[in-house]
């Protein structure tokens, strides 16, 4: 590649614009169809909210993260920011930075000639919407979040600027986002990307060190990275969270490895053997990779494994997901590649982007219902700690249970943080400590018999405790 050809490619690169071929209408309405129901009510706990938050200091979650989970100094920060100011304004911030990820992956894909205009726009609609990470209700995932926006805004300086000052701001944001931890293995892709974008000048037979120091310098940012939490911010000794096995490794090695070779299948088909390949395989190996590169830390340290026995690559994609949607961060690119990669193998000619589009359906539906889910819980939290105060000297509570978590987004059960802030809300003993322990007092369990549409509609959800005295359930048991 000649010094002319080097220039125009930086000329076509830097010069384009696309934020004006953005879908905005349709971006925005499905988008906002798929996860407004949060800013519904923005001051809700949900979750590890009442562990972190609730009757805590503002400080308190980024102490214990930082201590108890390998967490970096910056790591919580901006949440505890906006944690001053109010609840709503993290609630806000998740959906405002997600759908501004969604801009900034489009950006990124005008650096990529080969990908259409058509397929560019139906890559980030479903990239904003896909129905994974409905954790992102929580307060306490916004960390993610954050990091989410940090790691594609320094993906698209990368793509976008050739400056010197470019590159070290984009390697500083990049650095950044390793406060989540899995992103340190999605660092493969913007640095992959990068050296695609500057394949000539760093093959180039006059030696240049600065094109060949930047792609070593992303290289080791990872390493960099891990070398610095092994000396200032480590894991409590002892503490296995997030510390990889020898079985996650090979449950996330399979998919890893089946979609390399896939990839390079299709490289060296292209590359090699100078034979042409349909635009839907190349979306769909790319896809399949990113998506196999997202879940694989996830795997790595056993967080999709063990769940009632089911296999791992299940866990991913049940409905009843609790909150482990929030290992699903980084899949939402690759889901969103492969999509458009099956429709474009799928396009006829009297029925365009038909599999595109009923995905897109498909998605909507799901996060309308699960949004509509928590919606329900919020309300149905205040509703419990109302019936918790009616309980106030009249009930000895030994145990709680609760049969109404069609009420709950994803189906999720309280823990027990949970049931001592409703609990404390209400004024009551939070001890629950078993029949056993308490003869004389009583086991609640939580019901109710109001269909799901009805509640939604109503906002009741007709709960009440179906209450059994100590004194029946041990002589049942014995």
């Amino acid at each position: 590649m000649n010094t002319k050809n080097i220039t125009s490619v930086s000329v076509y690169l830097e010069s384009r614009t696309s934020l004006k071929e953005f879908p905005w209408v349709k971006a925005l309405f499905l988008y906002i169809l798929s996860w407004s129901w949060p800013l519904l009510r923005p001051n809700t706990f949900y979750w590890d909210d009442w562990s972190f938050y609730f009757a805590r200091t503002l400080s308190y979650s980024r102490e214990i993260h930082n201590k108890d989970f390998g967490r970096p100094p910056w790591g919580k920060v901006i949440e505890e920011l906006f944690l001053h100011i109010g609840p709503w304004l993290v609630t806000l911030g998740t959906f405002v930075g997600l759908f501004v990820v969604g801009l900034l992956l489009f950006e990124i894909l005008y650096t990529i000639p080969e990908i259409g205009a058509t397929q560019r726009c139906l890559i980030v609609l479903l990239f904003l919407i896909v129905p994974v990470n409905h954790a992102r209700v929580c307060l306490t995932i916004f960390d993610y979040t954050s990091s989410y926006v940090a790691f594609f805004t320094g993906w698209l300086i990368l793509a976008r600027s050739r400056s010197t000052r470019s590159f070290i701001t984009a390697a500083i944001i990049l650095f950044f986002s390793f406060k989540t931890h899995s992103i340190l293995f999605f660092n493969l892709l913007p640095f992959a990307h990068f050296l695609w974008l500057r394949r000539f000048e760093i093959y180039r037979e006059k030696f240049n060190f600065r094109y060949l120091t930047f792609p070593a310098v992303l290289g080791l940012l990872p390493i960099l990275y891990l070398l610095l939490r092994s000396k200032f911010w480590s894991l409590i000794p002892g503490d296995v969270y997030q510390q990889p096995t020898t079985k996650g490794f090979l449950v996330g090695i399979y998919p890893l490895a089946l979609s390399t070779l896939f990839l390079v299948g299709v490289a060296l088909r292209i590359g090699y053997f100078k034979r042409p390949v349909r635009a839907g395989f190349i979306l769909l190996a790319f896809g399949f990779f990113a998506v196999s590169l997202a879940l694989f830390p996830y795997f790595l340290a056993e967080l999709y494994v063990g769940y009632a026995g089911r296999p791992a690559y299940i866990t991913v994609f049940e409905f009843r997901a609790d909150w482990r949607s929030r290992h699903q961060l980084l899949m939402p690119l690759g889901l969103a590649l492969s999509v458009v990669g099956l429709n474009e193998l799928f396009k006829w000619k009297r029925y365009k982007n038909i599999f595109a589009g009923f995905i897109v359906v498909v998605s909507v539906a799901l996060n309308m219902f699960w949004g509509s889910q928590y919606f329900l819980q919020s309300h149905k939290q205040e509703q419990l700690v109302e019936l918790f105060k009616s309980t106030k000297g009249n009930l000895d509570i030994a145990s709680v249970g609760d049969q109404t978590l069609r009420f709950n987004g994803r189906e999720n059960d309280f823990r027990g943080y949970e049931w001592d802030g409703f609990m404390t809300l209400a004024g009551i003993p939070t001890e629950r400590p078993g029949c056993e322990a308490l003869p004389d007092g009583s086991v609640v369990v939580l019901k109710s018999d109001k269909p799901y549409l009805k509640a939604l509609v109503s906002r009741d959800l007709g709960l009440y405790f179906d209450v059994t005295p100590c004194s029946e359930v041990l002589a049942k048991d014995g």
